[in-house]
């Protein structure tokens, strides 16, 4: 049975490298049998990724921290029954944006478009710090687009779209049907194409 892991020291585990570098399947491997070095390997590989769908998906940095703790210590919990037809990115990105969709669903209406103070910092945090590759401007206008989206026209819109995850692994992860995923992406798109237009 797999070792409990208790809100303390998954927090400092999660700021502690592994002993030795190991493969990412090394890893679930040896975390699925209880190795939290192994675990805090996975984490550190995958942390940014998951924190931008969460940010992404919800829009609020507070938020979004909460979903990243939420998400991998889903991870952990359900490490064993891993399916490795999945890569580790799709199956971390759908239990955060699985997880953020009910974060949506029961949040207030009020609260579904937060105030834009909170953008300035969203923007530098969404990017990762290594890579200048995404516009500062751009990532603002990508981020206020997608509160527009329903939970599910985000979940494909970010998985598939931002995040470039293989279509095929986001279906079978999720449960959805093809033609839930494909109408779901084409409403996602139009209206992203749509929002943005009017503010070029």
């Amino acid at each position: 049975m797999q070792k409990a892991l208790t809100f303390v020291p998954f927090l400092r585990i999660f700021g502690k490298r592994p002993a030795k570098t190991m493969s990412i399947q090394d890893n679930i491997q040896a975390a699925a049998a209880g190795d939290h070095r192994a675990f805090a390997a996975i984490v550190e590989q995958y942390r940014q990724m998951v924190w931008r769908v969460a940010l992404r998906m919800l829009g609020n940095p507070d938020e979004a921290e909460d979903a990243v703790q939420e998400t991998f210590i889903r991870a952990w919990k359900t490490l064993p029954g891993f399916d490795r037809r999945y890569s580790p990115a799709t199956w971390l990105g759908t239990i955060a944006a699985r997880l953020c969709c009910d974060i949506l669903r029961k949040r207030s209406a009020h609260r579904k478009f937060e105030a834009d103070a909170a953008w300035s910092n969203a923007q530098e945090r969404a990017a990762d710090p290594e890579s200048g590759s995404i516009a500062r401007e751009l990532e603002d206008r990508l981020l206020r687009v997608t509160r527009t989206l329903s939970p599910m026209q985000r979940t494909v819109f970010v998985l598939h779209e931002i995040e470039q995850l293989p279509f095929e692994e986001i279906r079978r992860a999720t449960g959805w049907s093809p033609v839930q995923l494909k109408s779901n992406l084409y409403l996602a798109r139009q209206k992203v194409r749509r929002t943005l237009e009017k503010e070029l």
